[in-house]
């Protein structure tokens, strides 16, 4: 069941290459729904408790008669959220989806995507693409080749993936990385509590080594 996906590695690297290149873009395309409604070869069954279903689903299912000890058997036939299966399965499914357009995976680096051709270069995670491309017309394919199964949201100025906000430069060839409000996220959700005195980066315990 598990899914390959881009590291933090392969990202930066992408972004790097993207900025490094003359005429090189980046941008960033999300698919809606990735998870959902993609087909099963193998079904899967579970028991829903009534209480949890509103009268109205009851009525129009005509579940009534279907209810065993206060439960509901129902079929699965599609991919949904909670399935350990239905990231894979999505994957799967974008694989051949994309396969006949010239997109693959690449085969030693998980996550990453390119055209065989075409200049177009691309990290996945779950449903996120980082898109590096020279040539719009040539980003356009992949978007057409997604469009023709998935409903997609496109981020042009490509400026926030995967949670990492990208500030572009390529006038004078740079990038800079931030998450803003990541640090004190961290320090309330662990409940680490600020030293009595400053801990700055590289430690003395480092530089004496």
């Amino acid at each position: 069941t598990t899914t390959p996906g881009a590291d933090m590695t392969t990202v930066k690297l992408l972004l790097n290459s993207t900025i490094s290149t003359e005429g090189a873009r980046f941008m960033c395309t999300d698919v809606k729904d990735f998870y959902l409604n993609t087909e099963m070869d193998r079904y899967e069954y579970m028991w829903i408790p009534v209480h949890l279903l509103d009268d109205e689903v009851i009525a129009a299912y005509d579940i009534a008669g279907m209810i065993v000890n206060g439960r509901v058997l129902v079929e699965i036939q599609k991919g949904m959220y909670g399935l350990p299966q239905a990231g894979r399965l999505a994957y799967d499914k974008l694989v051949k989806q994309l396969a006949p357009h010239g997109y693959h995976p690449c085969a030693r680096t998980p996550g990453l995507w390119k055209h065989i051709t075409r200049p177009v270069i691309f990290c996945l995670v779950v449903d996120d693409f980082g898109i590096k491309y020279v040539g719009k017309q040539h980003v356009d394919h992949l978007l057409q080749a997604l469009q023709s199964e998935y409903k997609i949201t496109n981020d042009w100025k490509g400026e926030l993936y995967c949670g990492i906000s990208i500030k572009w430069d390529y006038t004078n060839g740079t990038v800079d990385l931030s998450m803003p409000g990541y640090i004190d996220r961290a320090l309330h959700k662990f409940r680490h509590e600020k030293p009595y005195r400053p801990e700055h980066a590289p430690h003395l315990y480092l530089i004496y080594i």
